[in-house]
């Protein structure tokens, strides 16, 4: 079997109302769909999403190294040589890689590979990567802000969470410390004592701000504090995590283990969120999940359920998954865009890994041509 062709299709699907985290506004969701053709008909599919056209998107970069740096690089090359082709990749793009958008080029193809791989020998990615677990924990992911930043509406997007049977979910703070200290509070006051609350600060923050506010919420039972510094900001993690009462969570903007070897030997965090879309895709987020195990440290997802499913079911050291329900700005396009995704079925708070050979996605193609870019 050889590799015949790596196409990729762009799409952009426009929200009907812009969302915020504490970095960025968010009108839309990009995706650039990765495939992996090979000359016995047996074809592996991958995606990388981007931020939306209100920064600017990578995907268009992101493209253009698949194309012209890439794809020479693995055509005419067995497809099972994963690791070989994954160096080959690294290497051949260190020169205007090793970080951003070349890695998540390497992490589209990658997950491609994998998917092939589990459609040829007809098994789930799960288990070819360790078969571990055949469900997993996840906590509902939302809170954004919105333009009208009603806190009611925030109360009520939480409590639906509990009612489809979540018990634990995630919001978003860093805009304006002291009405996130207030957020946190009508949230937990909302939510109850028992469900887990975890928050996330995307980058907001400097050491000292966040112990500011690890210190006015100190009474509301944080499951753990996410992105609070920046992610070069090692010292500024080691410092923070040192003296949080709160356990520190952080990666999803970190790439290959070369970058989460800092993050997991200096202690910087307690919780490493690698992103499969951005690490590297599935063979270094792998690697980085092992080494997180040698420091019996918890290794979580971001976003990407679709995909993520199959890796923390794999491994021993991942107690829950980032979710995102399908009525959710960020995850509507996604769950319709891939056909009969097990996911979508949540049972007392947990969600299977998908029994389908490969990554188990399928593409409705007549919708993703509806959002061609």
């Amino acid at each position: 079997m050889k590799i015949v062709d790596v196409r990729t299709t762009e799409l952009f699907y426009p929200f009907r109302e812009n969302v915020h985290d504490a970095a960025r506004q968010i009108s839309g969701r990009d995706v650039l769909l990765v495939e992996i053709i090979t000359d016995e008909g047996v074809n592996g599919i991958g995606f990388l999403t981007g931020l939306g056209v209100a920064h600017g998107s990578e995907i268009p970069v992101i493209n253009t190294i698949i194309h012209k740096g890439l794809k020479p690089m693995v055509l005419d090359q067995d497809p099972f040589t994963i690791e070989k082709l994954w160096q080959k990749m690294y290497l051949g793009t260190t020169r205007y890689g090793r970080k951003g958008a070349a890695v998540r080029a390497i992490s589209g193809i990658d997950m491609a590979l994998w998917d092939l791989v589990g459609k040829t020998t007809n098994t789930p990615v799960y288990k070819l990567l360790g078969g571990y677990a055949d469900k997993i924990k996840v906590y509902a992911s939302g809170g954004f802000y919105t333009d009208r930043n009603d806190p009611a509406e925030l109360v009520e997007e939480m409590l639906s969470y509990l009612n489809r049977g979540f018990n634990a979910v995630k919001m978003k703070v860093g805009r304006d410390l002291k009405k996130d200290i207030q957020r946190v509070k009508i949230v937990r006051e909302a939510v109850g004592s028992d469900i887990d609350l975890l928050v996330d600060a995307n980058e907001a923050w400097d050491v000292g701000t966040s112990l500011k506010f690890i210190k006015g919420v100190e009474d509301y039972n944080i499951f753990w504090l996410e992105e609070p510094l920046a992610p070069d900001d090692i010292d500024g993690l080691v410092q923070l995590t040192q003296r949080s009462s709160i356990p520190i969570a952080a990666g999803e903007n970190e790439y290959t283990r070369y970058g989460f070897k800092d993050l997991i030997s200096r202690s910087a965090v307690s919780v490493v969120q690698p992103d499969v879309t951005r690490v590297g895709g599935i063979s270094e987020w792998m690697k980085v999940a092992s080494m997180a195990s040698a420091w019996n440290m918890p290794c979580v997802t971001h976003a990407v359920q679709e995909v993520h499913i199959s890796l923390v079911t794999a491994i021993s050291n991942a107690p829950m998954m980032e979710y995102f329900t399908r009525e959710h700005y960020l995850q509507t396009f996604l769950s319709d865009l891939f056909i009969e995704p097990s996911l979508n079925e949540i049972t007392d708070g947990y969600v299977k890994a998908p029994q389908k050979p490969g990554l188990g996605l399928e593409v409705d193609w007549e919708l993703a041509n509806k959002f061609k870019v």
